[in-house]
């Protein structure tokens, strides 16, 4: 069988599982990718959700284990009517990812019972506990490009997903990036919609950085630490109490994070 078959063998079992989208990041390729050169190299910055490092790596350093040459990245369609999918529910795991993780456990059980020579290994979410930049594997796997708002933005549901990534033992070509840029000429009303104005202004140079022409924000307009006020406030107005959560029972607490750079993106607004 070959790496192609083999790709879209993967890919659609993903979809078939209830990926919103799947695709392939070789990691040769991820290697080069923007925030795997840059992240090793920025100042550190502690912050809302920080946790500790385990891989014994310097900050920013993927820890990529033997013999694994290939990613398998996954979304999720998280729309906005559904907010709870989002919402951490008495502070465990978000339901969105809890099915982004089901997704990948039924992903590697078919691999194991069908194509066993490819090895896959689940894959922590902080590159501190051994994952990977997952915006920039969501790129380079062809499901989406960075937008201004620094995050992912889908052809099919804008920047309203999440993601997962699976490391695979075979070498697989990488199934993008893509030729398409929802961000030319629009109004930038994620960028206006922030509450902490974190795009205001640039803060990272391409001088800092070797040249490097895509930086956070594409421009280097994004500053996290914004980000982190916002985030400590939504951790202080945290739902306590008797919540109903439709298809979850009774939560007695609900944090919802700030998505309004996510929300007020046009792309993908409409998807079904």
């Amino acid at each position: 069988m070959n790496t192609r078959t083999i790709s879209s063998y993967i890919i659609n079992k993903a979809l078939e599982y209830g990926a919103s989208s799947a695709g392939i990041a070789n990691i040769r390729d991820l290697k080069q990718m923007p925030s795997f050169l840059m992240m090793p190299k920025r100042p550190h910055i502690d912050r809302v959700g920080a946790v500790k490092n385990e891989t014994g790596l310097p900050e920013g350093v993927v820890a990529w284990p033997d013999g694994m040459r290939s990613v398998l990245v996954i979304t999720y369609y998280h729309p906005e009517a559904d907010k709870y999918m989002d919402c951490w529910l008495d502070w465990k795991n978000p339901p969105g990812n809890a099915e982004l993780e089901k997704i990948n456990k039924k992903v590697s059980a078919w691999l194991d019972e069908n194509i066993p020579e490819v090895k896959s290994i689940p894959m922590g979410y902080y590159v501190e506990r051994g994952g990977i930049w997952l915006k920039d594997a969501a790129v380079q796997a062809g499901l989406g490009v960075i937008g201004k708002n620094n995050i992912l933005v889908t052809p099919q549901f804008g920047p309203r997903v999440r993601l997962r990534a699976m490391y695979l033992s075979t070498n697989l070509p990488s199934t993008g990036p893509v030729a398409w840029d929802p961000c030319e000429g629009c109004a930038e009303l994620c960028r206006r919609s922030c509450p902490q104005h974190a795009f205001d202004e640039k803060i990272y140079e391409a001088s800092e950085y070797d040249g490097l022409e895509m930086l956070p924000g594409r421009t280097g307009c994004y500053n996290l630490k914004q980000c982190d006020i916002q985030m400590a406030i939504d951790e202080e107005n945290e739902e306590t109490g008797d919540i109903p959560i439709p298809g979850h029972g009774i939560a007695h607490s609900v944090l919802t994070y700030c998505r309004k750079c996510e929300l007020s993106c046009p792309v993908g607004e409409n998807a079904l």
